[in-house]
């Protein structure tokens, strides 16, 4: 069941418990820019992962099980986690986990980057100790909108990349359950209407750790040591947006029309020896061969 499995669902990282051959099934799957939903089907049987040394791709993702039929388990770090028809689990791949598939299963699959869901890592953690429904609230909405996107998937053409980020909302508000009245959850829910906030303001060359700070009626220190034990800076998670926001535009045909260099003036980017540096170390990949691979990817 995971995200990427060719169409026998079998995964070079995988083993069945059992170790009669791999993990069978079948398999449908869509990509929504730095989304890859997979829905898929199969037999009881038990998985185990074990991701292999030095695979950055895994340690920078999460995976969240969507189950639609049977029961599933997941268990890492300690916890077990029990999914029902009607309920979804978040876990990390790029960690140990065990897998288990009961009755005849299917499930709907979602990977992504760790750092598109802008949820504070501590909301994070706790969104992965237990199983969210799906048949109601914001889980309803998601599960639907990702089984249209899944069914529309040879329609969807450009727009991929923006359903993708739209799926992330979607994502962060159906895992974002904390408990009122917690010192923590209060900090979570400060560090939300931070991250929030800078998120719609990207394009504003003002946007800077103090300025935040100000919008929000705290000293500069002080929103320093909101953030001081997240994976990011305030300042980093900033560069971070920016530069996929010029990602996305540098694949995005509406935007041909533009030269790179205006197309990251559009989010800050003013120096354009610092931009490129930024973006081949974020993405290992220059900006002009990222938008000479989706011309030729559209053209194909």
């Amino acid at each position: 069941m995971e995200a990427g499995w060719p169409s026998r669902v079998q995964a070079c990282d995988h083993r069945p418990a059992d170790r009669t051959g791999g993990p069978t099934g079948s398999r449908a799957g869509a990509t929504l820019g730095s989304l890859i939903a997979s829905r898929a089907s199969g037999k009881p049987q038990t998985l185990h992962r074990t991701p292999p040394a030095g695979r950055r791709r895994d340690a920078d993702r999460l995976k969240l099980c969507m189950q639609i039929d049977g029961v599933a388990t997941v268990s890492q770090n300690g916890r077990h986690v029990r999914i029902a028809p009607g309920q979804m689990a978040l876990y990390d791949p790029g960690r140990r986990y065990d897998l288990r598939l009961e009755e005849q299963w299917s499930c709907i699959v979602l990977a992504f980057p760790r750092d598109a869901l802008s949820l504070p890592d501590n909301v994070v953690r706790q969104a992965m100790r237990r199983p969210h429904p799906f048949r109601e609230g914001p889980g309803a909405v998601l599960v639907d909108f990702v089984t249209a996107a899944l069914d529309q998937r040879m329609s969807i053409g450009t727009s991929a990349g923006r359903l993708g980020e739209a799926a992330f909302h979607l994502i962060a508000g159906a895992l974002d359950r904390r408990e009122p009245g917690d010192d923590e959850a209060v900090a979570d829910t400060r560090r939300l209407g931070v991250l929030q906030y800078a998120r719609e303001h990207l394009t504003d060359p003002g946007l800077t750790h103090d300025g935040i700070a100000a919008a929000h009626r705290m000293a500069p220190r002080s929103l320093h040591r909101l953030f001081e034990h997240e994976p990011h800076t305030v300042t980093e998670y900033i560069r971070q947006r920016r530069l996929e926001s010029v990602h996305r535009d540098l694949t995005d045909p509406l935007f041909d029309h533009l030269s790179i260099a205006r197309i990251a003036a559009r989010w800050c980017f003013t120096s354009q020896a610092h931009f490129t540096r930024a973006f081949q170390a974020q993405y290992g990949i220059s900006p002009s061969a990222v938008r000479r691979a989706a011309a030729t990817a559209r053209s194909t």
